[in-house]
C-alpha cells in the first residue's frame, strides 16, 4: 500500500511541475521588437540596433566630427537627441526602447582662442586696471609718481 502511495504522489508532483513549466511558458509573451537608428549630425548613419521593448538601448561608440578650420570651432560630442537637439542623452541615459526612433550626435562648438589661459586672463585684468588708473590721471590730473 505504501508503495501505491508513493507512485501516486511522485506521479502527482510530476504533472504539477510540467504544468507550472508549461504556465510559465505561456506568460512569456513575444515583445515587440524596435529599430534604433543612430546619425551623425549631417545624417551619416552610424549603425542600428533591433530591440526589445523595455530593453537598455546601447548606443554607438562616440562619434568624432571634424573641425572648421577656416573659422576656427571645433567640435565637442555632447550626446544624442531624438527631437532636434531640446533633449540630449549620454550614452549611459538612453531611455529604454518603447519605438522605432532615430538619435542624432549633438555637438556643441568651441570657438579657438576663446578658451584664455589663466596667464592671459591676469594680464588681461591688470591692463584694464592699468588703463583705469590712465583714466583717472586724466581726469584729475594726477601723477602717481610724484611724492
Amino acid at each position: 500500500m505504501k508503495k501505491i502511495i508513493a507512485v501516486l504522489l511522485s506521479v502527482l508532483l510530476l504533472f504539477s511541475a510540467l504544468s507550472v513549466v508549461s504556465f510559465a511558458e505561456g506568460e512569456d509573451e513575444e515583445k515587440p521588437i524596435y529599430k534604433i537608428t543612430f546619425v551623425d549630425y549631417d545624417g551619416t548613419p552610424l549603425g542600428s540596433r533591433q530591440v526589445p521593448q523595455g530593453e537598455i538601448i546601447s548606443a554607438p561608440e562616440n562619434p568624432a566630427r571634424a573641425e572648421d578650420k577656416e573659422n576656427k570651432i571645433e567640435y565637442i560630442f555632447k550626446g544624442w537627441s531624438a527631437d532636434g537637439g531640446a533633449t540630449t542623452y549620454s550614452a549611459n541615459t538612453l531611455p529604454l526602447a518603447t519605438a522605432d526612433v532615430t538619435y542624432t550626435a549633438v555637438y556643441a562648438e568651441n570657438k579657438k582662442g576663446d578658451n584664455l589661459t589663466f596667464w592671459q586672463l591676469v594680464a588681461s585684468i591688470f591692463a584694464r586696471i592699468n588703463k583705469i588708473f590712465e583714466y583717472f590721471n586724466k581726469l584729475f590730473d594726477f601723477d602717481f609718481n610724484r611724492p
